[in-house]
């Protein structure tokens, strides 16, 4: 069969759902939000004639079990196979997506894809390889292996900002002219909207919005890994509260994978942290940001930081340590720490608390620059990559 006659009857075969929760967790990519954009940007092209549905067929290939899918249009999806995990991923993913191209958005690509068709993997950070510590042996082990497949084997690498980018290829040259920087989403507007409307907290949340000055907190978001440094904001936050009473809320958790960051809270401290472990729905971290002092963000390394970016779109200042990708992300929204100087972070942690005009300065800033991130964007940027991809293997 020739390959125009292969293009027609090839689909371009989505992988989400698998790859999220086995290996980013269901935040972390946020395949969710760009999926739904994708399905957005599919419809539209369709009726614009961009895209002849007669000719490219768009599948979401999961394992069998319980799922939480966006509603799609233009987009089917597939459970198959019998195994789940890497197991899956590796053994039965590859000959499910034999006949199109393949797009993995979870990091890892299977190792048997270059033999049976083109495929695109979004690899979000060197995580495993640059800050180690933060992982468990089998972990780095996986991941050592399995990206460095991916990166060597893709038509095309997609990663989640110019700054991840660097990374990639200055330990990886050979990829340099395969790899492309696309930025995350924001929370769309229809999201926020519904959030600021529903005024009511919930039970989990609700002892926590006090808007009294003796009940003010700041607020933390992520894994409780080292290279997210929660550490760092618990001593900031103890330097604080000698002058200012500020509680710190912090909403994470460990993940199988994940190294514990191992801290310490002093015997005073524990009136001052909070640990709410993880929150049952977006909405419910929607209103702790927006109750929020600021984002306390001092990780020590990021790929993308999607916390920044809904702490913006939810009219939360930020206090971020000034590594690449959180200024890349934040721009003059922020107010930037040294993650590694506990005194230095809680100084920018004051000038927000104790400067009214400052916060409402941060928190414009922020929705401004929220407006250069969309999911229908990320989707669009991708959904051309994709298509280049298949016209190279096509032509």
């Amino acid at each position: 069969m020739n390959n125009a006659a292969r293009r027609k009857l090839s689909p371009v075969c989505l992988p989400g759902f698998t790859s999220t929760a086995a290996f980013c967790n269901s935040r972390s990519p946020g395949f969710s939000g760009m999926l739904a954009s994708f399905s957005r940007h599919g419809t539209d092209c369709s009726e614009s004639g961009e895209i002849d549905r007669r000719s490219v067929e768009f599948n979401v290939l999961a394992p069998r079990g319980p799922i939480a899918a966006p509603k799609l249009q233009n987009i089917s999806l597939r459970q198959v196979g019998r195994l789940s995990s890497h197991f899956w991923d590796q053994l039965e993913l590859p000959f499910q997506a034999r006949d199109g191209l393949l797009f993995s958005p979870g990091n890892v690509h299977p190792l048997l894809s270059p033999f049976l068709g083109p495929g695109v993997v979004t690899v979000h950070d060197l995580a495993y390889r640059l800050n180690p510590k933060a992982y468990s042996a089998a972990f780095r082990l996986t991941y050592g292996v399995l990206v460095p497949a991916a990166l060597r084997n893709a038509d095309a690498i997609i990663t989640v900002s110019e700054s991840e980018k660097h990374n990639i290829v200055a330990r990886f040259p050979t990829v340099k002219n395969r790899i492309y920087a696309i930025h995350h989403g924001a929370p769309g507007a229809e999201l926020v909207s519904r959030v600021e409307l529903n005024t009511h907290s919930s039970k989990s949340t609700k002892s926590i919005h006090s808007t009294k000055p003796s009940d003010r907190f700041a607020l933390w978001v992520g894994t409780l890994t080292e290279r997210k440094n929660p550490q760092g904001a618990i001593d900031a936050i103890a330097l604080v509260n000698k002058e200012t009473k500020l509680r710190l809320v912090m909403v994470g958790a460990t993940y199988r994978g994940f190294n514990k960051a191992g801290l310490r809270v002093t015997h005073d401290g524990g009136e001052t942290v909070r640990f709410a472990d993880r929150v049952d729905t977006f909405a419910e971290l929607a209103r702790l940001y927006r109750s929020a002092v600021c984002l306390l963000f001092p990780s020590f390394y990021e790929g993308f930081g999607l916390p920044a970016l809904e702490a913006m779109a939810h009219s939360c200042p930020v206090v971020a340590s000034g590594i690449p990708a959180l200024r890349e992300v934040c721009g003059d929204a922020a107010l930037y720490c040294d993650p590694n100087d506990p005194t230095d972070i809680a100084k920018n942690i004051r000038l927000v608390a104790d400067n009214p005009p400052l916060r409402e300065r941060l928190r414009q800033n922020g929705l401004a620059r929220v407006k250069e991130f969309s999911w229908d964007k990320c989707a669009r940027q991708t959904f051309a990559i994709l298509s280049q991809v298949i016209a190279r293997r096509a032509s």
